[in-house]
């Protein structure tokens, strides 16, 4: 995987030399600054120089704009006081066939457009939008189509009508964001569609996003989309059919990672669900996410390919709950791998469940804080109270008299020992 990526970091890391060397222009170096003598932001795009960098001032300013060559432009004020605004009938701002600049520090509102009424990105390379609000938008709040080694950092995506993020056919690297609020048909908070994401999906927060006809309230990645999530919260989030967090679907890639999904519910596969593609889920926690049927945390329906089965290993599920049949895991058509996971069921609900499937089931733990009985589990499974800190709190550290700290296979679940002792030293006197 390292040298696969290997050139995708190098212009990753390209971009950010830029950007410092942009945000660290002297007046000699053509920073441009406007609005300036009836300058306005057109005119100084159009007027400026590749490779210029155009300072906005403090305001609301109309759009719509245009970029055809590599600028940077930087909001003074930032997000919050520099404000481009497509008053609800056109794009805030087109940016095509660039290769390097950046948008910075930008609140980007009320774009009105097919594809990207926010910004729309079309066969650019190396461009970075950073720092900026996208609020607001239909149909879309940022739109990347065709374009490679593209970043998105720092940014928040708000109440955003068709996605607030779009990738398709691209390449792009997306760090600490915050999507909320977001509305798509698929993928409320972010669509991949034929994309690769280039670096972990890291340190971003989605919530409250919804996808209202198809899979991935938060996330849906398509048509051999690949991306790996890491130190990501999903919370709230809702699809009207599969995944109300994250889908994968035809034949896409997902490895997931100390990621936290939090109440999250559809129809199946209340936080995760995969459909003919692969899912690898390791060190996450599950607390309650629901279903109406089948998978109340992950549901997984057929293979990405002939004799590839997921793994699900070292997470923690807590009291994910499915309304009718199913289970906190539930298979069809494929046979996951389950090692060294916690579950915590509610009376009459099973950790695992499926149809025309044998998954392996080795070594977890199971709980059922009712006591309701737990019968038919394999001779490695482990069955009793695991311990956790303050579950109802979030915390799921463990204590130190946790039968998940002492099997024999090596500890079992998301998170190690915590700092909630349940016995402590005395001093003797």
């Amino acid at each position: 995987m390292g040298s696969r990526f290997a050139s995708s970091r190098f212009f990753v890391a390209a971009i950010a030399a830029g950007l410092i060397a942009a945000a660290t222009a002297t007046p000699a170096q053509a920073r441009i600054l406007v609005p300036k003598k009836n300058l306005s932001i057109q005119a100084a795009i159009d007027k400026a120089s590749p490779g210029d960098t155009i300072w906005v001032a403090s305001g609301v300013h109309k759009g719509p704009f245009t970029i055809r060559k590599p600028l940077v432009l930087v909001g003074d004020g930032g997000p919050d006081s520099t404000i481009l605004d497509g008053g609800g009938t056109t794009r805030v701002l087109d940016v095509e066939g660039v290769r390097g600049g950046a948008l910075i520090g930008f609140g980007i509102r009320n774009g009105k457009a097919t594809s990207g009424g926010g910004i729309r990105c079309a066969r650019d390379t190396m461009f970075s939008v950073e720092d900026c609000n996208f609020d607001g938008n239909w149909e879309g709040g940022l739109s990347f189509w065709q374009s490679q080694e593209v970043m998105i950092r720092g940014s928040k995506f708000r109440n955003n009508q068709g996605s607030g993020l779009v990738i398709e056919s691209s390449t792009a690297a997306i760090f600490e964001c915050h999507f909320m609020d977001n509305r798509g048909h698929e993928g409320g908070g972010i669509s991949l569609r034929g994309s690769r994401i280039l670096f972990p999906l890291r340190e971003s927060i989605f919530e409250r996003n919804r996808a209202e006809g198809s899979t991935g309230g938060a996330l849906n990645a398509s048509d051999s989309s690949e991306v790996t999530l890491s130190n990501c919260i999903f919370r709230d989030n809702s699809s009207a059919v599969a995944g109300g967090a994250v889908a994968a679907m035809s034949t896409s890639r997902i490895n997931l990672s100390r990621t936290r999904f939090e109440r999250n519910h559809a129809a199946t596969g209340g936080a995760v669900h995969s459909d003919l593609s692969m899912v690898y889920v390791m060190l996450c926690i599950f607390d309650g996410n629901r279903s109406t049927a089948a998978g109340a945390a992950i549901g997984v329906q057929g293979r990405y390919a002939v004799n590839m089965n997921p793994v699900y290993q070292s997470n923690t599920f807590y009291r994910n709950v499915v309304e009718g049949a199913g289970a906190s895991v539930f298979c069809l058509d494929v046979s996951p791998e389950l090692r060294k996971n916690i579950f915590v069921v509610e009376s009459g609900q099973l950790a695992v469940a499926g149809l025309r499937s044998s998954p392996l089931y080795d070594c977890n733990l199971i709980h059922d804080p009712t006591g309701g009985a737990i019968s038919a589990l394999p001779a490695t499974t482990l069955v009793g109270d695991p311990r956790f800190c303050d579950p109802e709190k979030g915390d799921f550290y463990l204590k130190d008299l946790s039968p998940a700290l002492v099997s024999s296979c090596g500890q079992i679940g998301a998170l190690p020992k915590g700092n909630c002792s349940v016995f402590r030293l005395q001093p003797v006197h």
